[in-house]
């Protein structure tokens, strides 16, 4: 829920920098420069500048296709943050979060850091929690609807009659709380689902996006800093970010940003201007929300801020951390309702 604000507390002292009006900022070709130097021969690159810390540092990430195994991630990446004025490396990351532990710990919640096999077995959690909000309902099906309109009184009489009343008002919120994590959860997942999926670990021509020789950078003539110029006078609506560079399909740019329509949008709505290897534009790929039909709107649906409480902002986030302990709350109340049980019967 709050990865930005933990990155930015811990690694702060490695990635924000002090704002200095005086002093340029270097160039994205200078970025770009820097990351074939440091990491050659990778089929994609993004340079920019990282929004999310103090001041923007400068970032690259070069990003690589492996053959698709099942316990391993079929994308590798580094990302290696930059000083913004003088180019010097800051923080170095991989995809596996080397140096960076909360990078670490968020891949390891929905792939338990076995590639997308990982992934599927959170799937079947994922599924194993439905069985458990489905039995919760049946069995507190007298209490769902007085424990959502506050009807029900706990008493602290002592702590069995405590933690059984505890028990049944925090169980009956938090079975809707799961229901609702479950469905984005399952959406997010849902191409597990879908057999074209399981062909690149089936079908050999299906699995031909692996690491590619045929590496062809941008002319060296182009300048990203001028394209980002022309980039913004195609889509003067967009929001820039960064450059994407796909080496392995010719060498073409991409300017990339977004426009937010809604909140509820994926990663707002992105926009990208395209230009091939000698800095020539060849088109924009951007689609208004209000040109989405019901279908497309549902599809682009920001799930992931609904599994993770972002749509609902700061607020959100605290609610869902709050929530996010209930299941180890109810273990105990449910393990002292189950002994109580157990020492009853043996009289």
């Amino acid at each position: 829920m709050f990865r930005f604000e933990l990155n930015s507390l811990i690694y702060g002292h490695k990635t924000n920098v002090m704002n200095e009006p005086t002093k340029k900022r270097i160039s994205y070709d200078s970025i770009f420069s820097i990351a074939k130097k440091t990491v050659p021969g990778m089929p994609y690159y993004v340079c920019g500048f990282e929004e999310t810390y103090k001041n923007s540092p400068a970032f690259y990430s070069a990003v690589t296709h492996v053959t698709p195994q099942l316990f391993t991630s079929s994308m590798q990446y580094k990302i290696n943050y930059l000083d913004p004025y003088t180019g010097a490396l800051k923080l170095p990351s991989t995809s596996s979060g080397k140096n960076n532990v909360i990078d670490w710990i968020m891949g390891f919640h929905y792939t338990f850091a076995l590639g997308e096999g990982g992934e599927l077995f959170v799937v079947l959690l994922d599924i194993a929690l439905l069985i458990s909000i489905i039995t919760g309902f049946i069995f507190y099906r007298k209490y769902v609807w007085k424990a959502l309109t506050f009807r029900v009184k706990i008493k602290f009489t002592n702590w069995r009659i405590a933690s059984s009343g505890l028990h049944r008002v925090i169980g009956t919120w938090a079975l809707l709380f799961n229901l609702l994590i479950f469905l984005s959860g399952l959406y997010i997942q849902r191409r597990f689902f879908v057999e074209r999926w399981w062909d690149k670990y089936t079908d050999i021509a299906n699995a031909e996006h692996q690491h590619t020789n045929k590496i062809r950078f941008p002319l060296a003539s182009v300048s990203l800093d001028s394209l980002k110029e022309v980039a913004i006078q195609k889509a003067p609506y967009m929001h820039f970010l960064s450059f994407g560079i796909d080496c392995a399909n010719g060498g073409a740019i991409s300017a990339v940003g977004t426009k937010q329509e809604s909140i509820f949008q994926a990663y707002d709505n992105v926009v990208a201007v395209n230009f091939n290897s000698a800095g020539r534009y060849t088109g924009t790929a951007y689609t208004p929300w209000k040109n989405y039909n019901t279908s497309d709107k549902f599809n682009d649906i920001n799930f992931a801020g609904f599994h993770t409480g972002w749509a609902f902002g700061t607020f959100g986030k605290i609610v869902w951390c709050v929530m996010g302990c209930t299941p180890a709350f109810l273990s105990i109340t449910g393990f002292m309702l189950w002994w109580r049980k157990k020492k009853y019967f043996k009289k």
